[in-house]
């Protein structure tokens, strides 16, 4: 509630007190925003927060101030909060804040925290205005990154370039190290490769690369990013590591419960490609993404664990506008883990490998400021569930294979 007072504070600022002070030589400050309270609700499995019974937890909002200094200056900031279950619980964050300086079309400097482009949405996944759907396609664009993969804290180039008849490309290079909070769902589900508490995580380096081609025929375009990323967390065992011998009923034990642990990342690669076609009210996408996590786990003076982690998945979608105050979208999703211990596999969940996903949606245009929008999924896998909300009696997390999932969300953007 804090911020939504700050909102209308802010608003109001712009209208009254904004105005007066700035001189006739100082830039034009534009001021934007959005708020939105979404509900969600599904059966069998609870979807990163405990959705079984219908929730509330979830809503985005933020504001940002722009300005054009000069006619190649640009700066801005946004400053956003969102609640999804244990995620976010509305702090209030600086979402960006960059300096960009044009010099020419194909060549542009920008410092800051900047949006990563990964794939073609994850920019503008804070603007609802801009989709169709409550949730972009899971697949590809998971929640329970969110946290993590929006921006990043660093210097970047970029440009456009247009080689005659082969339509515009598009580039943007950056590459700078980024926060990650230790209450957020990325550690949480870091957390599910075992029992462990993890306590620090340092992202030391980030590397975004985008292309974008926009094609000779009108309205297709394709994509490719590429992210890599070095980090090292470390934290505690949260309980003994015990794996059986050849010969039962012995055993051993590897890590004790309160020992030590340190994980480091030093090949943590995502490449995404991306299609979309529009034509006229109708338009098309899909994208692709593999992820590939290589990780060395060390028990202090005692064990150690060589791990790779590699994701796929991909979705495709298509949405049409009926009117200019309804739109219709579709889209399929499908994502795939597989975590390898080379030494000993490390104990995970039944039921978190996979998970495909179709999802219907309609939205509702009220006017230009306010957009409403809902949608069903049919669900196959839980590999996008957190096993902590959907434990037994007896402490084990246990996964229904079939399950549905419902999300309504109602927008304002200013």
């Amino acid at each position: 509630m804090k911020m939504i007072f700050c909102l209308f504070v802010i608003s109001w600022v712009q209208g009254e007190g904004v105005h007066a002070a700035l001189t006739e030589e100082a830039p034009k400050i534009n001021i934007h925003g959005y708020l939105s309270q979404g509900f969600l609700i599904s059966s069998r499995n609870n979807f990163i927060l405990d959705s079984k019974k219908g929730t509330f937890q979830f809503n985005e909002l933020g504001i940002n101030f722009t300005a054009q200094v000069t006619d190649r200056i640009h700066v801005g900031i946004q400053f956003a909060a969102r609640d999804l279950g244990d995620t976010g619980n509305d702090k209030v964050l600086i979402d960006w804040a960059f300096a960009d300086y044009n010099w020419r079309n194909w060549l542009g400097l920008r410092v800051g925290k900047m949006k990563l482009p990964y794939g073609f949405y994850n920019k503008t996944r804070d603007i609802d205005m801009l989709r169709t759907f409550v949730l972009l396609p899971q697949g590809v664009y998971p929640e329970i990154y969110r946290d993590t993969a929006t921006s990043m804290k660093g210097i970047g180039l970029y440009g456009v370039v247009s080689p005659g008849f082969m339509g515009n490309i598009s580039y943007q290079a950056s590459i700078g190290a980024t926060e990650v909070d230790l209450e957020g769902s990325s550690i949480d589900l870091f957390e599910t490769i075992g029992d462990i508490n993890i306590t620090k995580c340092d992202v030391s380096r980030i590397f975004n690369g985008c292309l974008v081609w926009e094609t000779p025929l009108k309205g297709l375009r394709a994509g490719f990013t590429l992210l890599n990323i070095k980090l090292k967390c470390s934290g505690v065992i949260t309980k003994d590591f015990t794996v059986p011998l050849e010969f039962p009923p012995y055993a051993i034990t590897l890590a004790w419960k309160g020992d030590l642990f340190a994980v480091e990342c030093p090949k943590y690669q995502i490449n995404v490609f991306s299609i979309e076609y529009t034509w006229k009210n109708l338009v098309l996408a899909a994208e692709y993404l593999k992820m590939r996590h290589e990780m060395k786990l060390y028990v202090i003076d005692r064990y150690k664990n060589d791990m790779l982690l590699t994701t796929e998945s991909y979705y495709i979608s298509g949405a049409y506008r009926l009117s200019e105050h309804i739109e219709l979208g579709i889209n399929y999703s499908a994502y795939s883990t597989d975590l390898d211990g080379k030494l000993v596999p490390p104990p995970a969940s039944p039921g978190l490998d996979d998970q495909k996903d179709l999802c219907a949606a309609v939205r509702f245009d009220l006017n230009p400021h306010w957009t409403f929008k809902m949608e069903g999924h049919l669900i196959k896998g839980a590999a996008l569930c957190f096993p902590k909300h959907n434990l037994n009696d007896s402490g084990v997390p246990v996964f229904a294979r079939r399950w549905s999932l419902f999300g309504a969300k109602m927008t304002y953007n200013f």
